[in-house]
């Protein structure tokens, strides 16, 4: 796996502990969102994949216009979550996992590290086509640094993660529950020549500060963005 080699460094490069307190109430941002800063370079733009790429009218030299509705990398899938939370990090967080990823693919790999074990094939919402492929998926915690702005935490998470040279956009954060989330664009690389798209969240519950991030391609975002959404928005985080 492509960001296998993140694990040491991960263990390494944060302050991972695992003690934890009495949670906090309102743990998810509030319904309109704030919309953060675009932090240091990074590039905020629309979702291109929402944009018509052609007028109303205009004559029909090919179909695409009037088939984007059932276009498997346009047609927005609905949410598909698992029907009930798998437990992680000693039961201190508790998630809803995306379409056909399980307990047995989605791995703690150590006491604070947990990710997939390899691609999986989830959400599919067009006849005939099969699910959109999720190709990478993390999380993990450590001590929440107040003394460090969200901006700052979410820079240094992405770096060990092995994010470099990426764009952020669609972003939210409450400061003062300690909530982040963005959208990541993702070049493609040498060593990872596709390009790739991400949802990354982080959200501070009992003193730590929990970063998940979900990827895939992204011809598929549009199929599993929702998904993604969903599972990260129906995580809990329990006191041990």
């Amino acid at each position: 796996m492509f960001r296998s080699v993140i694990i040491t460094s991960l263990v390494l490069s944060l302050a991972l502990v695992t003690g934890c307190d009495k949670p906090p109430e309102g743990t998810n941002p509030p319904d309109d969102g704030t919309t953060a800063d675009a932090g240091k370079g990074k590039d905020k733009k629309k979702n291109k994949n929402r944009d018509k790429t052609e007028d109303g009218g205009g004559e029909g030299g090919d179909d695409s216009g009037a088939d984007d509705s059932e276009d498997p990398t346009k047609k927005v899938c609905p949410a598909e979550t698992a029907d009930y939370p798998a437990p992680y990090f000693a039961d201190t967080v508790l998630i809803r996992l995306p379409k056909n990823v399980t307990e047995d693919n989605f791995i703690e790999f150590t006491p604070t590290f947990a990710r997939l074990s390899s691609e999986v094939e989830s959400v599919s919402c067009v006849e005939g086509t099969p699910g959109a492929m999720i190709s990478y998926m993390a999380m993990t915690f450590y001590e929440d640094d107040t003394a460090k702005d969200l901006i700052t935490l979410r820079d240094e998470t992405l770096e060990v993660m092995g994010y470099t040279g990426h764009t952020i956009s669609e972003e939210k954060q409450d400061d003062k529950i300690r909530f982040y989330q963005g959208v990541l664009d993702v070049p493609g690389s040498d060593a990872k020549p596709e390009p790739a798209k991400a949802l990354f969240q982080m959200s501070a519950a009992n003193g730590m500060m929990y970063a998940i991030v979900y990827e895939t391609h992204p011809a598929a975002w549009n199929a599993l963005k929702e998904t993604f959404y969903a599972s990260a928005s129906k995580m809990s985080f329990l006191a041990p």
